[in-house]
């Protein structure tokens, strides 16, 4: 008698015809139409949304660092599950952001450099586990800024586990852009 077992693949691969990536098998995409840019994302098995941009106006996430640093009005901006969040984080509560605070020592966000597929890469991720976004900002696929063609690309996800924050990033180093890399 011949007994034959099959094992269901980890792994899978999302096609955006722009771009695949190789994500766990219960990751699913989702499509969005954009005014000037392709977008859409991936639907994590946390339910978490991985969102992504790409074209010209692709935001670097590298700009959204701001000290964890918090007046009445800035605390009155977080949201419910921010303000849930925010004791188990190294912030700042204070009367006045002015003075002299060290800024520098509550930055939300530590950044790296590396390369994903024939690009120079900066993955984003913030100092306080789960609290704020984790992502890569790939700043030009082609064109350039002085000839106002430059195109970019940016995937992000906000508040995610240690866990998916790893499964992600591991996501993200098979990243193949498809049109803009000579040997894919």
């Amino acid at each position: 008698m011949f007994i034959y077992s099959f094992q269901e693949s980890k792994y899978k691969i999302l096609d955006f015809g722009k771009f695949e990536i190789t994500v766990p098998y219960n990751w699913n995409k989702f499509n969005e139409k954009g005014l000037d840019s392709y977008i859409g994302g991936i639907i994590t098995d946390t339910n978490d949304t991985l969102k992504f941009d790409l074209g010209r106006y692709s935001q670097d996430l590298i700009k959204s660092d701001y000290p964890m640093v918090y007046d009445s009005q800035r605390l009155a901006e977080l949201t419910k599950k921010e303000l849930e969040m925010l004791p188990k984080t190294k912030h700042l509560i204070v009367d006045s952001t002015t003075g002299n605070i060290n800024y520098h020592e509550y930055l939300q966000y530590q950044f790296k450099s590396d390369s994903i597929n024939c690009f120079k890469a900066k993955f984003i991720t913030p100092r306080n586990k789960g609290f704020g976004e984790s992502g890569v900002y790939i700043d030009s696929l082609k064109g350039s800024d002085q000839m106002h063609n430059k195109i970019s690309f940016n995937i992000y996800g906000w508040y995610l586990d240690e866990k998916t924050q790893k499964r992600f990033f591991k996501a993200l180093k098979t990243l193949k852009l498809k049109e803009n890399c000579e040997n894919n």
